[in-house]
């Protein structure tokens, strides 16, 4: 059911097209959706361009003509059948309301080798009347359960009544299962989560050199769906054959707009011309597209009912969900984004330098300011900004910052957003502000020891420093720190803070505990240990709010935000018990469930407490980068449906109040200055060009937020 685009109508071809063929017509249907957008202008400026890239076969994994071999499928609920559908066949599944319909796709023998390929590409069509929402999940024979979130490799896709969808779910290489899937040039690529083309190693997803199965599930709606599905296949060529043939002529690989250069997409940036010319068709569009009219001042419900006004922000729960309660009494429910405002992408060119194409000389006398430690650091973003916005770049890029965020329907700043502190009076927005103090503990990274009477004198000088935002009543509140690392064995964590010098305070605190409990600190036992890993989180978390609210006693205590590697129950139950709202960091396709993965620490989170989402994103790896992030998409349109699907699980749940997107901008092509992401997370890219599809998506839900919320049927963890 691969598609032919002719005028605005849609036509089936052949099933069997090469890659190049289905990537512009995916780009074609791109248009049709993105029209009213905010830059198409921008995704308009690569029109007529090629892909410079030799296109690679598709690999034919399962189609559904004559003499498929159905012991090759199995339906585990729900109806599933192979119908003829224009004089070929496909595999349809009918779902009846509120019910789920589950099939299993096997290769003939043996397993799928797709290590060649970045996508595991589908055909769904969709005869129906109601969008189909369907889920997909990609295994290997380690794949140990049909779990939906990770380490499993899933994606979330949806398909609208009529249409024809080329489905490319993104192939997520577990890098540890097999060393095999790591390629021979791997180590030209140092700090680097994602290699060229589009190949993503991390810790989890499938061995892509043994894929074993494919399931297909329709998930539950409340109308009838149907969903017809055909030609899976490997698509997308994922190592340059430029790169394995001659590696030297590789390199550069980078653009001086931080574009990889063996590519080309919708939107990519070639000029400074192209740069000036986008500028200009964002302006046009942002004034089109004004912040929602269902929003008062600060981003809460205008049209809501009112409850008591401090001032000041607060949590309240109202009949059975939590809240945030403006300043003017409104509901608010926080929609953001964290480091908006003027994007820094600092490079590192100590090992690098030869990524990149097109670097300014030191000596430029305009370009050259950007670089520092002797030449061995480079601002790249600060050059691109120059050129697109002229000598006013750092005020205007971080102005544009914030009119984006009015116009896209985002009503918060979130973390490290430093544009906060220098907001215009007729621009500014609520803000959250991250405060830090260093790590001093080592067997507990990112942590101050809590123990040491230095902790909360070092906290308050950290809100006294930004003592502008004590009474701003935009000011929601104070994160302390971020993505402590708890350790994943508590016993294990005191363990080794007991082997500490004998001159550090937690330690001593450990060893009047068990001595205080009976025990024996050179021989204790795992309850003493476990109990005094509670005693630490408690001390954490009770002198961070002490310390806050002696400063500043309006604003909220909004917690540590807490990690996926450090979800230990007695962690969350600590910040519970002392945070106004719970932060936690959640990098999965929603929040119907928290993902633990450990059975010991179920329940997780059972508090009734308010909690917000600090980070969560999708990214993807159809505009020239390498690496998606831990959340990821099948494409740019699919990062879009997958933000509001996680927004719509938080509105579902009784005491989410917010969710903010990580980050505002891509992270490095090369990877970022302090480690090796380098992930499309960004709402803009390194061009400080917004992606279309993400954007259209979050500007068309933003004005259904608030009524969704008061209407939507709950969910409980």
């Amino acid at each position: 059911m691969t598609l032919k685009r002719t005028g605005r109508r849609h036509v089936l071809i052949s099933f069997r097209r090469r890659w190049v063929v289905e990537l512009m017509l995916y780009w074609l249907l791109g248009e049709e959706m993105i029209r009213n957008s905010i830059v198409m202008s921008m995704a308009l400026i690569m029109a007529g361009r090629v892909c410079a890239v030799t296109p690679m076969p598709e690999q034919m994994l399962i189609d559904f003509e004559q003499g498929f071999d159905e012991s090759r499928m199995s339906v585990d609920e729900g109806r599933a059948r192979i119908v003829e559908v224009n004089g070929g066949f496909a595999l349809q599944l009918d779902a009846a309301p509120n019910k789920r319909v589950k099939v299993r796709l096997r290769p003939e023998s043996g397993t799928w080798n797709l290590k060649d390929y970045v996508n595991l590409a589908v055909d769904f069509e969709n005869p129906g009347d109601h969008e189909a929402w369907f889920r997909m999940l990609i295994k290997d024979a380690g794949t140990k359960d049909d779990s939906w979130y990770r380490p499993n490799l899933s994606h979330n896709g949806w398909v609208k009544p009529g249409e024809i969808r080329v489905f490319p779910a993104l192939l997520v290489r577990h890098k540890y299962k097999n060393k095999a899937v790591r390629p021979d040039y791997m180590d030209r690529f140092p700090k680097m989560h994602g290699l060229p083309h589009a190949q993503m190693l991390v810790w989890f997803g499938v061995d892509v050199t043994q894929v074993s199965e494919v399931v297909i599930s329709l998930e539950p709606k409340e109308v009838h769906q149907t969903l017809r599905i055909d030609n899976l296949r490997g698509s997308r060529r994922a190592s340059p054959e430029l790169l394995e043939n001659d590696p030297e002529a590789f390199f550069p690989f980078i653009d001086v707009y931080g574009q990889y250069m063996h590519e080309e997409w919708p939107g990519k940036i070639h000029s400074d011309e192209d740069l000036v010319k986008a500028r200009l068709a964002e302006k046009k569009d942002l004034a089109a597209h004004p912040r929602p009219m269902s929003y008062n001042r600060y981003g809460g419900w205008k049209d809501g009912p009112t409850f008591k006004a401090t001032g000041h922000f607060r949590v309240e729960k109202i009949d059975g969900k939590w809240w945030f309660i403006d300043p003017e009494g409104k509901l608010f429910w926080s929609a953001g984004s964290t480091s908006v405002g003027r994007p820094v992408m600092k490079l590192d060119l100590s090992l690098k330098r030869h990524f990149y194409d097109g670097l300014p000389d030191p000596s430029d006398p305009v370009l050259g300011v950007f670089y520092s430690r002797n030449g061995m650091d480079y601002e790249s973003m600060s050059t691109v900004l120059y050129k697109k916005y002229g000598d006013n770049f750092k005020t205007d890029a971080d102005e544009i910052s914030l009119r984006r965020m009015r116009s896209w329907g985002m009503n918060t700043l979130g973390a490290w957003s430093k544009v906060a502190a220098v907001q215009p009076a007729e621009l500014k927005m609520p803000y959250t502000w991250i405060l830090w103090v260093p790590e001093t503990l080592k067997p507990v990274h990112k942590l101050y020891d809590p123990f040491d009477p230095e902790f909360e004198v070092r906290l308050i000088k950290a809100v006294r420093y930004h003592a502008e935002t004590i009474n701003d009543p935009y000011c929601i509140g104070y994160f302390c720190n971020n993505e402590i690392h708890w350790g994943e064995d508590p016993q294990e964590v005191v363990r080794n803070i007991l082997a500490c010098d004998d001159g550090v305070h937690a330690k001593q605190a450990a060893i009047r505990h068990i001595r205080e409990r009976g025990g024996e600190p050179s021989e204790p036992g795992d309850e003493d240990l476990l109990s005094f890993y509670r005693h630490l989180l408690d001390t954490y978390y009770r002198r961070a709010r002490s310390a806050i609210k002696s400063v500043a006693p309006d604003k909220l205590y909004l917690g540590s935000r807490i990690h996926d590697g450090a979800m230990r129950k007695e962690v969350a139950s600590a910040a519970a018990r002392h945070c106004d709202v719970v932060s936690i960091n959640v990098y999965e396709k929603d929040l119907d469930q928290f993902n633990i993965r450990n059975p010991r620490d179920v329940p997780f989170f059972p508090e009734d407490k308010p909690f917000i989402v600090g980070e969560f994103d999708f990214g993807s790896l159809d505009r020239g980068k390498f690496f998606a992030g831990i959340g990821f998409a099948a494409d740019q349109r699919n990062r879009g449906e997958n933000y509001v699907h996680f927004m719509k699980s938080g509105l579902r749940n009784p005491r989410c109040v917010g969710a903010h997107w990580f980050s505002y901008v891509d992270s490095a092509t090369g990877s970022r200055y302090q480690d090796a992401e380098n992930a499309n997370c960004g709402l803009i890219d390194s061009t400080d060009s917004p992606y279309p599809e993400l954007i259209e998506a979050i500007r068309g839900f933003a004005p259904e937020m608030y009524p969704y919320r008061r209407d939507c049927k709950l969910v409980t963890e």
